[in-house]
């Protein structure tokens, strides 16, 4: 290398001049011996440099450049990015943990923060879903283009779902530093309203098919009426609120307890005048299980898909089912959650959004407009919350024949207690009304 210094008389100072990598450098000194010193300096770091350069193996000094050219591309220093990075990781200690590990730490911790059973069950479908394939590697080793790849096949509502859960589980890793980020962070959800379904209105049912659901109940499973008749008519949610209605939560209004609702917030439903009388309705007692109110509910999913399928609400596949797996259905005139966004609905319609946001436990407008509520007449939404038992029991009139009232509840003699075995299943005492 090549060093000049050069006296600029002019300016009183001295220039030196040199040539590294190809660009010319000219910086100027106020006096020689200064010029000189950076001289010296110059030569010994290239000296050094180029000895700590050759000490590299080939494929580390390969690594090096391409990684120098992409920041350079990026408009950056190797400076800046090391401060950056320094700026991000300071205090930040990682431990070494797998996915596999992690994610069973992470299930076991869920189950001591008591969480609903959907939310367990949604962990268990998505993040271990995930984690299966990569159990060994280690959180610090997932990246985002993992996520982006296992949300792909998937679209709208349930691509924002997975992602939620994928999201909570890698938050709480960076939270217990087993990762340095999240991955999922930068991976963006898709906006409600540009959702494919947006426009769609929740699935209703209509006055027909509600009045065949209550006559099928009574006909096939009379043990179902209230969980049925409270969701119909109070808006409770099917799985949690409803199944785990105790009896003694209903007197002049329905207690819904903070353990079973959603939002862990108590609340009290009115009572309908209609929904009053499918409660008081006095029902012959199964001939399992419980002899009061049904509860807690058994096999409800099954009995309730035997309800609709009486009702002809749904069709199964036809032959022969595997015993202890769920019939496939085929067919359906039972839209999810139909129960209760009947119920939105016409409670909307007849009193408006404050009391229907109240009775179904929700604290915003949007939730309602958006996902619960479907437009519906005065006129059909009275129809429906009006529909009561004598309505069910009571034939359609036929012209020129007096109207009959079906015999309901039927009745049934009393049972001998010391011989039980002596009338047959039918003969039980009513069911007690509810407090």
């Amino acid at each position: 290398m090549k060093f000049t210094i050069t006296r600029l008389a002019a300016r009183k100072r001295w220039r030196i001049e040199y040539r590294l990598n190809g660009e010319r450098f000219r910086p100027v000194f106020k006096t020689k011996e200064l010029a000189q010193a950076e001289q010296e300096r110059i030569e010994a770091q290239v000296k050094d440099s180029g000895t700590a350069w050759l000490a590299l193996s080939a494929n580390t000094r390969t690594a090096l450049m391409s990684t120098l050219r992409e920041i350079e591309a990026s408009g950056k220093t190797i400076q800046e990015v090391w401060e950056e990075y320094k700026r991000r990781s300071y205090g930040k200690r990682t431990t070494a943990k797998s996915l596999g590990d992690a994610y069973e730490q992470f299930l076991d911790e869920r189950q001591a923060l008591r969480l609903s059973k959907d939310h367990l069950a949604g962990i268990r479908t998505v993040v271990g879903r995930f984690v299966k394939p990569r159990a060994a590697q280690f959180v610090t080793q997932v990246t985002r283009q993992n996520v982006v790849d296992f949300l792909k096949p998937y679209t709208d509502i349930t691509f924002n779902a997975y992602r939620r859960y994928l999201h909570m589980f890698f938050k709480w890793c960076v939270k217990l530093h087993f990762g340095d980020e999240n991955p999922v962070a930068t991976v963006e959800k898709i906006d409600r309203r540009r959702l494919a379904g947006y426009d769609k209105a929740p699935g209703v049912l209509h006055y027909d098919d509600c009045q065949t659901l209550l006559k099928a109940t009574l006909e096939t499973d009379p043990g179902l009426l209230r969980y049925i008749a409270v969701c119909l008519f109070a808006g409770l949610r099917p799985r949690r609120e409803a199944a785990e209605l105790h009896p003694a939560d209903i007197t002049d209004k329905i207690h819904v307890r903070a353990k079973t609702a959603k939002d862990r917030q108590q609340r009290y439903v009115e009572i309908l005048p209609a929904l009053k009388e499918w409660l008081a309705l006095p029902l012959p007692a199964p001939q399992q299980g419980p002899r009061t109110f049904d509860y807690p509910i058994n096999n409800r999913r099954k009995r309730l898909d035997a309800i609709r399928l009486h009702a002809g609400l749904i069709k199964l596949a036809p032959g022969k089912h595997k015993r202890g797996k769920r019939p496939k259905i085929i067919e359906s005139r039972w839209p999810k959650d139909c129960l209760r966004h009947t119920f939105a609905s016409a409670y909307y319609a007849l009193y408006g959004a404050e009391k229907t946001i109240a009775a179904l436990g929700h604290g915003d407008y949007e939730m309602l407009f958006g996902h619960y509520r479907r437009l519906m007449t005065k006129e059909e939404a009275e129809k429906i919350l009006s529909i009561t038992p004598a309505v069910v029991t009571t034939p359609p009139p036929v012209p020129g024949v007096p109207a009959q009232k079906l015999n309901w509840p039927p009745t049934s003699p009393e049972v001998d207690v010391h011989h039980p075995g002596s009338h047959d299943a039918t003969d039980i005492p009513l069911l007690s009304q509810p407090h």
